[in-house]
């Protein structure tokens, strides 16, 4: 499967509000209900306003203060393109908050980590790619022509 036969669309307004659903408990003071996720507050590109968005790690490398996440519905996401214009963001996982920089890997390297993750979460993984409307058998070649529309970034405790 090449990359451009993969439809990665932007989510509607149903799906859109599902995925916003996970930002409540952070704002009830009960972050960290749902694990291994973490809450990103972007600078708007246009606005300068706060906007916030929870996402789902796909990796972590806990000595260096370092999580990586995916932009699932790619590079038009608002919260990435926010982050290409200002990589300095607040970050929550659980209740602890911190200021992280934002890091867009080079392609090569979130090929690497869709794979590894997908090879430990192949499950998880396909009941996401379901939700989003792509219809994948998650085999390696299909997983790194995925990587090719949703970027992954590094988000780094500063």
């Amino acid at each position: 499967m090449k990359a451009e036969e993969i439809p990665v669309e932007p989510p509607g307004r149903l799906l859109r509000l599902l995925f916003r659903l996970p930002l409540i408990p952070y704002r009830i003071g009960l972050g960290g209900i749902i694990p291994n996720q973490i809450m990103l507050t972007t600078v708007g590109r246009r606005s300068g306003k706060p906007h916030q968005v929870v996402l789902d790690f796909i990796g972590s490398d806990k000595t260096r203060s370092i999580h990586y996440v995916s932009a699932a519905f790619g590079p038009r996401s608002d919260w990435f393109r926010n982050l290409r214009a200002n990589p300095t963001v607040q970050a929550q996982i659980g209740r602890r908050k911190f200021t992280a920089r934002a890091v867009i890997l080079p392609q090569e390297e979130g090929e690497e980590m869709l794979v590894e993750f997908v090879g430990l979460h192949r499950r998880y993984a396909r009941i996401m790619m379901r939700v989003i409307g792509v219809r994948t058998e998650l085999t390696e070649d299909e997983v790194c022509a995925l990587a090719f529309h949703m970027p992954v970034i590094a988000i780094v405790e500063m």
